[in-house]
């Protein structure tokens, strides 16, 4: 009895997701090599002065690869094409993912993480309440800090391996929204791929697009 083909792998619904997946893999491996090699050093009587930066190496190693086992990276939630359009047409259907946001580029202050949402043609991001803080000790958890028209908003620069975070403008606040942990070792090449494709369907759904830093 002839043995049938196997079936077709449905393709993916999210090209984006796919791709940076793949990246996230091939980042992955090249960090997985260098704390091998770094460990084999090690054993072979390297100098002791490389047993820190080792071992931080082979931590964060460790904390991205639970990240692709339990499937929490940035590349989960991206946009499936057409995300933002389908979430204007259909009420009730927004997108919200997790993210950080900062008030300016390659700063740590004042940087909180918070909920990146889409719906009804509004932009918006709230800030998370601090662990185990009380309401008076923390003014900005729950605050949303951003809640805007789409058409109303001013796209930075479009996010690149360099400059993964995605930059938005409105009513002269400056919001630097990163969708990776600071851990992250694809941060770049795994992070870009999927601010990029909240860039292009913004602009899309009418946000305005300029070369600002």
């Amino acid at each position: 009895m002839a043995r049938r083909p196997p079936a077709e792998r449905p393709p993916d619904p999210t090209p984006v997701r796919s791709k940076a997946r793949l990246r996230r893999m091939a980042v992955l491996l090249v960090w997985w090599a260098v704390a091998l090699i770094g460990l084999f050093w090690l054993v072979i009587g390297g100098p002791l002065l490389i047993l820190l930066p080792v071992g931080l190496v082979a931590v964060l190693v460790v904390a991205n690869t639970i990240v692709i086992v339990r499937r929490t990276g940035p590349e989960e939630t991206a946009l499936e094409a057409g995300r933002l359009e389908e979430a204007d047409r259909s009420r009730g259907d927004g997108v919200a993912v997790w993210a950080t946001r900062a008030p300016r580029a390659r700063s740590e202050r004042g940087r909180r993480t918070g909920t990146l949402a889409y719906e009804g043609r509004r932009l918006s991001f709230t800030v998370d309440p601090l662990p185990d803080a009380k309401a008076d000790d923390d003014p900005l958890g729950g605050l949303v800090v951003l809640d805007a028209p789409v058409d109303e908003v001013e796209l930075g620069r479009r996010p690149s391996l360099m400059r993964p975070a995605l930059v938005v403008s409105h009513a002269g606040t400056t919001h630097v929204l990163d969708l990776s942990p600071g851990f992250d070792l694809g941060a770049g090449a795994v992070g870009a791929v999927v601010t990029q494709a909240w860039w292009d369907q913004l602009a899309e759904r009418g946000a305005r697009a300029t070369m600002a830093p």
